[in-house]
């Protein structure tokens, strides 16, 4: 997965995330560690708000952590020494943006990552996420399928710090995140499991067909 530069990673993650109303309708504004890398291969990298197909999102992605480093040299990646972490995906627009009946849909959880630094020049603030090899997957990966005729739908990961002691359950299903109450999902979730938000990235699909 290419690194790409991290000098204005703050501003466009924060502009993308405003001008795409991701905070406030997912989770409301929170400092930014570092960017989410999300690839599903080839071409198809997650960048704060581009258009992917959905055939080329059914499968589990690869992930990267790129901590920023702020004005007083604090490494993000230090502050992870010895934490977990979990890794989410939800859908904000179902079944669309303006019918929020399903909203948010569940459709990914992690828990129990570590930040594995990569070697090399970079490993100073890159880090993979490896869930191959780690990590407990307690919400299976199920893919974007926005129904047809319903718009762009909002596809957000996002990476939490987990409090020590306090291990995420699933939710009792996936629309709402199985709170029942339309317009409800990851921070609900974020809040009763004491989930810090720390890097974040998102991507539209549509089904036109």
């Amino acid at each position: 997965m290419p690194l790409r530069p991290l000098l204005t990673i703050n501003n466009s993650i924060v502009e993308s995330l405003k001008s795409n109303e991701v905070f406030e309708d997912v989770l409301p504004q929170f400092n930014v560690k570092g960017l989410l890398q999300v690839s599903f291969g080839g071409d198809n990298e997650v960048t704060l708000g581009n258009t992917l197909a959905v055939a080329d999102t059914q499968k589990k992605p690869q992930f990267q952590f790129l901590a920023n480093v702020d004005k007083d040299e604090v490494n993000a990646l230090d502050e992870a020494e010895g934490s977990l972490f979990t890794l989410v995906l939800t859908d904000p627009d179902a079944p669309s943006r303006t019918d929020k009946k399903w909203s948010e849909y569940a459709h990914f959880i992690t828990t129990g990552i570590t930040l594995q630094r990569t070697e090399g020049e970079s490993s100073s603030f890159v880090a993979e996420l490896d869930l191959g090899s780690q990590g407990k997957e307690i919400l299976e990966y199920m893919g974007p399928g926005p129904p047809k005729g319903t718009g762009k739908h909002r596809y957000v990961f996002i990476l939490f710090k987990q409090a020590k002691g306090v291990e995420p359950k699933p939710p009792a299903d996936r629309p709402n995140w199985g709170y029942g109450t339309p317009a409800t999902g990851i921070f609900k979730y974020a809040k009763e499991y004491s989930l810090e938000p720390w890097a974040i990235n998102f991507f539209y699909a549509e089904n036109k067909s």
